[in-house]
């Protein structure tokens, strides 16, 4: 056989599509798709396509790999080579044009506008293929299929590699230019077609594409039979689908009504009658019919909506048809409406339409009615799966943004009388027979109004809060009303009178565990609102927060506790320390118990002290106070007096994932919360972090070292020294850790390490510049690149990043103190450096960074190369090109040998020499014409195009990294 590489094709072919066994069947896919990457797949699958004893499968994917080489290696060929291409993949659709099978002709109309997408020489491409198909009833449909994915792949092929002013050029000539004469072709062939439903489809699929890429003059469709006949189409059923997506395109297309006023005059009296039709299928319950017409509607409503409003009499069907698809029965049709009803409520809320509101008050008023008749559970929801239960959640949340949307517009008084009028009926009389899901769906919707009632409302809210004590005490009926309080606690705080009686209301929530979670929710954002009007409820919440937490599930305590942390927060300063201890010190008390245990400690012990912890954590984030510098601050004294206990989790369960996570929240939580007043506290902090993580390796203490570095290292300031210390700690059993491990076992401490390192660079950079520590952190960061893991990579990378934004002075931003920092008015914390000290510590240290660079660049390019090739994450590639166009704009000469150095020395069964001499011809020039974009695309392009080739093959050789630490 003349292809040696066929027979093992057709092998894989058959073990694909007839082995048994499942990995047979992977690995011949996995070859077979190495195999397409190669240069014999171009001669191979002309082969096979060709040949008589291919079968169907063997042809399909001859034609396929066509398709995936001129999308992605088309390179391989010169001009000569793409003529004779083209020329044969013709002559191959001339004869699959009258004998099929239509799956093959696809493919091949595939590859050709690819190529012709690539291919400028190729010039008059669509006259070409209506004068070789088009003539002839056999081959219209071909011609059809080709004039249909062309303007497909032109607009939505993004892996074709043509750059952005080719491709507009492309464009222009393929569809721009060739737009008037598909219209007329188009015409001419669904004129001509007669009963002929095949061609049709094909038409309008084909008008369809064409739309969708906006070159079309859809102003020629008000005198051309298309847009008539697609109306009619609607009443064919083989055509009904592909008549309503033409429609929508062309309604689509007209949505700036200024400019389309003819032809929209054309199309609405072509709607009306598709109201009736509406009604029909409605009565049918033809669902998929339903589905189509709405789109058509919907699609209307969107794009003439400012004629909709200013002409509501005129354009009346529309809206009307889009309220009946909302008001259907189908809950899977009815979101579509959704965006309608918010575009019509915003416009009607702007300034500009205001005056319009009066006329569509009577559609919003009717659309709260349908909302809270689709709100309600199906009787059978009992039988939901979690996914059934979520999506049903997550559907009516869309609705209750629409009853928002009808608030709007109605008002508050009118949206909520409707569901309290909907409860008094349903719960009339001695013996209501209302079910739960029926007084449900209208308490729903009180909560989902919430938003968008004022707090002033004080017709309708009171009888709403006097009628929750009379709803049914069905669990979920009981769990939705206390979410109503949870909803309107802003309406609360304007109305205190309710105050204790939606406090006990809640309170009996918790004796039912169906409906503890919603009191959880509601106390935490009653006593958040409500703060300054419960702080005399205090010793009533300290013993319910002492029982609760023996029974509830944790995220509930948690809820709780915030609660509870509202309330302490506005007391006086005075009393604040003597509060903390009530609550808190019964947490730290069992705390202490639990870490006491030591080593006898249970895995349960270790939960409940992580959520200790986390309950603690949350008193001393919503507490606080502002407190003058020259005062005690209760909180911190309180943090002195936790520090044992601190201590004692440290050191017994310091080594645990959760506790050491909850633990250094907490700090976390001192430092930010408490910053300057914290300082006295933070030398005992910074030790026990450097002592924990040295005894444990938890990159908890990194995180927490990072955020703390965050807060206290400002350029300038005494607080860049400490800072600076607890680095240069860290540093030395990191290292350690790097020395011993893979650094794909500790990911985290990886990733957490250089964030740090980065949170240091970018708020006081000089100190670690100048450090003599630098050059020994730079080696650590270029053998860390050997991390594979996403998050440490990406942290490893913007080290990197931040490094060379230092030594290139065009990329350099002064860092500036946080928020929180510029407010404290304390000296040794404020920086006291002048405009022309940053300017010149700026210079030192963009000295530093391109030495060295300088003396590790080689290096550097060579592991980013050998990760950009082998193990990057894919979607790193981008972040990785900008680093080396940073290196080169720093470096130019230098990193330019670097690269050739880098690429001269790459595995030569890899690369071709001329793949290899391209990619460096272009990428120097690009550095040698300081375009420095265009050196990061083309690295990016080449590396990508390299990856594919390559991804289903045994990687090359790993390049050795001799980074040492």
């Amino acid at each position: 056989m003349a292809y040696p590489v066929v027979p093992r094709v057709t092998e894989a072919l058959n073990s694909l599509y007839s082995a048994q066994d499942s990995e047979a069947k992977k690995e011949a896919n996995r070859w077979l798709e190495s195999f397409q990457k190669t240069a014999d797949a171009w001669s191979a699958a002309d082969y096979l396509i060709k040949a008589d004893e291919s079968n169907l499968e063997t042809k399909l994917f001859a034609a396929q790999t066509f398709r995936q080489k001129i999308t992605f290696d088309l390179k391989e060929l010169d001009e000569s080579g793409r003529v004779s291409l083209r020329d044969s993949l013709l002559s191959l659709l001339s004869g699959y044009a009258t004998t099929g099978p239509q799956v093959i002709n696809t493919q091949l109309c595939l590859s050709l506008a690819i190529l012709a997408i690539q291919m400028p020489t190729w010039k008059n491409v669509v006259a070409q293929f209506v004068e070789l198909f088009g003539n002839s009833a056999e081959t219209i449909p071909t011609l059809l299929e080709f004039l249909t994915v062309l303007p497909e792949e032109v607009n939505n092929n993004n892996r074709i590699p043509i750059g952005d002013e080719e491709f507009r050029s492309r464009a222009t000539e393929l569809l721009t230019n060739n737009s008037d004469e598909i219209l007329k072709l188009l015409a001419v062939y669904i004129q001509s077609s007669g009963s002929d439903t095949a061609i049709q489809n094909s038409v309008f699929k084909c008008l369809s594409s064409w739309l969708r890429t906006g070159d079309i003059d859809v102003n020629k469709l008000a005198n051309n039979p298309l847009l008539d006949l697609a109306f009619r189409a609607l009443k064919d059923e083989e055509l009904f689908d592909i008549a309503v997506d033409v429609i929508c395109e062309i309604i689509y297309e007209t949505k700036d009504v200024q400019d389309y006023m003819p032809l929209i005059q054309v199309i609405y009296p072509k709607l009306v009658p598709l109201y009736q039709d509406l009604a029909i299928v409605k009565e049918e319950e033809d669902d998929d019919k339903f589905r189509g017409y709405c789109r058509i509607f919907i699609e209307a409503g969107e794009a003439y909506m400012l004629l909709l409003i200013a002409h509501q009499e005129a354009f009346t069907t529309i809206i009307d048809g889009v309220a009946v698809c909302t008001a259907y029965h189908d809950l899977d049709i009815v979101p579509m409406t959704f965006n309608f009803w918010f575009e019509l409520a915003n416009s009607l809320t702007s300034e500009t339409y205001r005056q319009y509101q009066p006329h569509f008050v009577r559609y919003f008023d009717q659309l709260v009615d349908v909302m809270i008749k689709h709100l309600q559970y199906p009787e059978e929801s009992s039988d939901f799966t979690s996914e059934d239960r979520d999506e049903f959640r997550q559907f009516r949340h869309h609705m209750g943004d629409t009853l928002k949307d009808c608030c709007r517009i109605v008002g508050s008084h009118r949206c909520l009388s409707k569901p309290l009028n909907v409860l008094s009926g349903l719960l009339a009389g001695a013996h209501t027979s209302a079910t739960w899901q029926q007084i449900e769906a209208p308490i729903f919707a009180l909560r989902a109004m919430g938003s968008e009632i004022p707090d002033e409302e004080n017709e309708v809210m009171p009888q709403i809060m006097e009628f929750l004590s009379k709803l049914p005490h069905h669990p979920k009926i009981r769990y939705a009303a206390t979410l109503v309080i949870s909803r309107y606690t802003t309406w609360t705080r304007k109305h205190p009178e309710y105050l204790a009686y939606q406090l006990n209301f809640i309170s009996a929530g918790f004796e039912n565990d169906e409906v503890a979670a919603a009191s959880a929710l509601a106390l935490k954002h009653l006593c958040k609102d409500c703060s300054e009007l419960l702080v005399d409820y205090l010793s009533q919440l300290h013993p319910f927060f002492i029982n609760v937490g023996k029974t509830l599930p944790i995220l509930d305590i948690l809820e709780v506790t915030e609660a509870v942390a509202h309330v302490i927060a506005v007391i006086p300063t005075s009393e604040l320390l003597k509060a903390l201890q009530l609550f808190c010190l019964p947490l730290a008390q069992k705390l202490h118990d639990v870490a006491v245990k030591g080593n006898e400690a249970t895995e349960k012990d270790h939960r409940d002290a992580a959520d200790l912890l986390e309950q603690i954590n949350i008193f001393l984030q919503v507490i606080q106070p502002e407190i003058p510098m020259n005062e005690t601050h209760p909180c911190v004294a309180f943090i002195n007096e936790l520090w044992p206990v601190f201590d004692l989790c440290l050191s017994n369960f310091g080594a645990d994932q959760s506790v050491s996570e909850s633990l250094c929240k907490c700090f976390k939580t001192c430092v930010i919360s408490y910053r300057m007043h914290f300082v006295p506290l933070l030398p005992q902090l910074l030790q026990r972090i450097v002592n924990v993580f040295a005894q444990t390796g938890m990159s908890a203490y990194l995180w927490v070292a990072g955020r703390t570095i965050r807060e206290y290292a400002m350029e300038g300031t005494d607080g860049v020294a400490p800072c600076l210390e607890l680095v240069e700690q860290l540093s030395s059993p990191t290292f350690a850790m790097f020395g011993i491990k893979s650094f794909d076992d500790i990911p985290d401490v990886v990733e957490e390490y250089f964030r740090m390192l980065v949170s240091f660079l970018n708020s006081a950079p000089s100190a670690l510049i100048q450090s003599p520590l630098l050059p020994t952190i730079f080696q650590a960061g270029l053998a860390a690149l050997a991390v594979q893991q996403m998050d440490a990579i990406n942290a490893v990378l913007t080290f990197h990043r931040t490094l060379l934004n230092i030594g290139v002075p065009d990329a350099q931003t002064t860092p500036k103190m946080s928020p929180r920092a510029s407010s404290d008015n304390i000296a040794h914390y404020m920086p006291t450096l002048s405009a022309s000290e940053i300017a010149m510590a700026a210079q030192r240290n963009a000295a530093v960074v391109r030495s060295l660079f300088q003396e590790f660049g080689l290096q550097f390019t060579n592991q980013l190369f050998d990760g950009l090739i082998n193990h990057f994450p894919r979607d790193v590639v981008q972040d990785v090109a900008a680093i080396q166009k940073l290196l080169v704009q720093m470096l130019p000469t230098e990193s330019s040998k670097w690269m050739i150095s880098v690429v001269e020395n790459f595995p030569a069964q890899t690369m071709t020499a001329a793949e290899r001499q391209t990619f460096l011809t272009d990428y120097t020039k690009a550095i040698q014409d300081r375009q420095w974009p265009k050196v990061r695309r083309v690295l990016t392009d080449f590396v990508n195009a390299y990856r594919r080739k390559h991804t289903s093959r045994e990687a090359p050789r790993r390049v050795a990294s001799s980074a040492t630490i």
